[in-house]
């Protein structure tokens, strides 16, 4: 089974800025995509599968918002064209925080089907 089958809410490409802590240093990094259960964070020295980092970011109305998130997924990179980083599942979002993110992955979606269909 490939990680987008165990998805079970649509993920959408969004860059924009996480700070997290990861061994005692705080680290600034961008995102790759977003879903409302969590996102992929490119890293060059990614946290281990099971941590628990706190994340700082904003999206939408929502400004520095903090939430901790579980690592479920490393990916290293191999070559030039893999993304190194890490795929994070949202464990204490709140349900606004939750329904902001859904808004801004169904206006993505829709800007996606536009463009594809023009």
């Amino acid at each position: 089974m490939t990680t987008s089958e165990r998805r079970t809410n649509k993920r959408v490409p969004a860059k924009f800025k996480v700070n997290y802590i990861h061994k005692g240093d705080y680290l600034i990094s961008f995102s790759k995509d977003i879903s409302v259960d969590g996102m992929f964070i490119h890293t060059e020295d990614p946290s281990p599968i099971g941590d628990t980092p706190k994340l700082t970011f904003s999206i939408g109305d929502f400004q520095e918002v903090s939430v901790t998130a579980k690592v479920v997924w490393v990916n290293r990179k191999q070559s030039a064209t893999d993304d190194s980083g890490m795929a994070v599942q949202f464990l204490d979002a709140s349900p606004l925080l939750k329904e902001n993110i859904l808004h801004f992955v169904h206006r993505i979606a829709i800007l996606e089907k536009n463009v594809n269909t023009t």
